[in-house]
């Protein structure tokens, strides 16, 4: 027989139980090596720089023949000393390199799967056919080499690549099965931007774990899988709390969001601006001055950071609640160290002054649009509860907060918690996102998989299906599409177009969101004008999703094809 703790049982709304024996369900931890490790307990070691140098990734190009060659395989990253944990990486131990591609140009890809396991690679912003995507539909078998070739025909921008393997994402993205990714015309010095690759022009994966030492390193459980996977280690490239070393001179800063669910609202700690010059799409119009900024999963944004008082500084996020929004600037305990920039006067200043004007985007012109479609956000939250709470009791449906005591064994009844009221809150559509972030390893519930958790999300009406195409449209075409998120902020990304953000919640987009995007955070409503700008095929349709891997991989994905 096989027991539960308090907290595991009052993750499933089971009511105020410190100790419930069920038979029925095997609650097995999947290797507890490590759960009272204080590398997998502790946040405290990322509260300070840890004069860890900051990893920057190799620069990667096309050959003379127009070839990049990658390699996807297992290994073991130490995120920070002493420590070693499973990971997966291209070309490397962990994540990928980046990858530049010449815009006008042929490219040719071989991608190698050098692991026990089928994986894919989506290039996540490219304007691509829906066959060379990496959507689902294009898996790459163990040991399998998948060979793409398309032509870069696209506004210079900055994307990623990633798994997106079906139901696999969350695991494999978590993982380390990731990279960067820049289009590039080689006119950025022209445009008085930074560009000395890992000088003054950085490149920044940020991810948060929640295990940075032993072999199981993703394990999420049911609120996992309905709030998204979060960890209290923040790292970016790689490393917790690494220091990176910049010239007194303007610094060019590329975010992307790598993480699986968490936010990040971005800021330095000082106060200075943020001066934000292109989001996923390209170059906005003029940079825009921030002082918070922020990112939600798979979202990219280009910022310049003027460094030329030589004054190190601390680059931080405020902390995330889990909700989508962008929470208020309250004092420093609400304040999560990321890394620290330090400057030094013996590297070259090429660029000291801020530039006013970028390439002004086509205004985003609402009556271009050939018609109109509406998509929820759908956690199915009531349904999910009430299968949970039924496979808890053993095949019984039961409210929430009742059971079958005969199964039970012997308990001690105990007074609410705030997670047992918030599990109550959840049933009647009510959830408390707060709660769940601050969730450590030795805190979790049993161990499930996307695949046979029976947890149910949606997109387009219906849970996602690889063989039903969601929406038909016309090549070239732009739609108003108008989301909807209930529970939670969503961050929408679409495969092979780009939108504009026409409002949110009924008030004009940001400055900053005023460019082509292809990932937006939705916290509430959005009106949003797509353009499809390249070919759907039916035998690989294109995605569009929610990009809380967890969400995506439980069914909030629908497919299009274009005509």
């Amino acid at each position: 027989m096989k027991t539960i703790n308090r907290r595991q049982a009052l993750l499933f709304g089971l009511g105020g139980l410190s100790a419930v024996a069920l038979p029925a369900l095997h609650l097995n931890r999947a290797s507890a090596q490590g759960a009272h490790d204080m590398h997998n307990m502790s946040p405290a070691a990322a509260a300070a720089p840890s004069g860890v140098k900051l990893p920057h990734p190799a620069l990667l190009e096309a050959d003379s023949s127009g070839l990049i060659n990658l390699k996807i395989a297992k290994a073991r990253h130490s995120f920070q000393a002493e420590t070693s944990a499973a990971s997966a990486g291209i070309n490397g131990n962990y994540f990928g390199p980046v990858v530049r591609l010449k815009n006008k140009s042929h490219v040719r890809f071989t991608v190698q799967n050098n692991m026990d396991e089928a994986t894919t690679l989506h290039w996540h912003g490219l304007m691509i056919p829906s066959d060379m995507d990496g959507g689902p539909h294009n898996v790459i078998k163990p040991g399998a080499l998948w060979q793409p070739e398309f032509d870069v025909n696209q506004a210079v921008s900055f994307n990623w690549f990633h798994s997106h393997m079906h139901q696999e994402t969350a695991r494999q993205a978590h993982m380390g099965i990731a990279g960067l990714l820049h289009v590039s015309d080689g006119g950025d010095r022209e445009r008085g931007l930074p560009d000395t690759f890992g000088t003054d022009d950085l490149f920044l994966a940020f991810q948060d774990r929640r295990v940075i030492d032993g072999d199981t390193v993703y394990a999420p459980d049911f609120m996992d899988l309905m709030h998204g996977f979060r960890g209290q280690y923040l790292t970016v490239n790689g490393a917790i709390a690494p220091v990176a070393t910049v010239p007194q001179s303007i610094v060019r800063l590329r975010l992307l969001n790598a993480s699986n669910a968490r936010n990040y609202h971005f800021r330095f700690q000082d106060g200075r601006m943020m001066h934000v010059i292109a989001s996923d799409g390209g170059f906005l119009a003029k940079p825009v001055a921030v002082d918070i900024l922020t990112i939600a999963p798979g979202e990219r944004y280009e910022v310049l950071a003027d460094f030329s008082n030589g004054m190190a500084v601390d680059f931080v996020s405020l902390a995330d609640d889990g909700s989508g929004r962008t929470p208020k600037l309250n004092d420093a305990p609400n304040l999560e160290h990321l890394m620290r920039f330090e400057v030094s006067d013996g590297l070259k200043a090429d660029v000291t002054k801020l530039i006013s004007v970028l390439e002004e985007p086509a205004a985003a012109d609402p009556a271009k649009s050939v018609r109109s479609r509406s998509f929820i956000f759908d956690e199915n939250m009531a349904g999910n509860m009430a299968m949970m709470r039924k496979k808890m009791m053993g095949g019984e449906t039961a409210p929430m907060g009742q059971m079958d005591h005969s199964q039970m064994g012997q308990m001690q009844m105990q007074p609410p918690t705030k997670m047992q009221e918030m599990m109550s809150n959840s049933a009647n559509g009510a959830m408390d996102h707060g709660e769940h972030s601050a969730r450590s390893a030795d805190q979790m519930g049993p161990t499930l998989t996307a695949a046979t958790s029976g947890i149910t999300m949606s997109m387009a009406d219906k849970p996602f299906d690889m063989n039903r195409v969601d929406v038909e449209a016309k090549l070239g075409s732009m739609e108003i599409w108008k989301l909807k998120a209930v529970e939670m902020g969503h961050p929408f990304h679409i495969h092979g177009a780009n939108f504009r953000v026409l409002t949110k919640n009924s008030q004009a987009a940001p400055d900053y969101q005023q460019g082509w995007k292809d990932t937006v955070l939705v916290d509430g409503e959005a009106e949003l004008l797509v353009h499809f700008k390249a070919e759907g095929k039916r035998s690989h349709p294109f995605m569009f999703h929610c990009h809380v891997l967890e969400h995506e991989d439980t069914g909030m994905m629908a497919q299009f094809v274009t005509a």
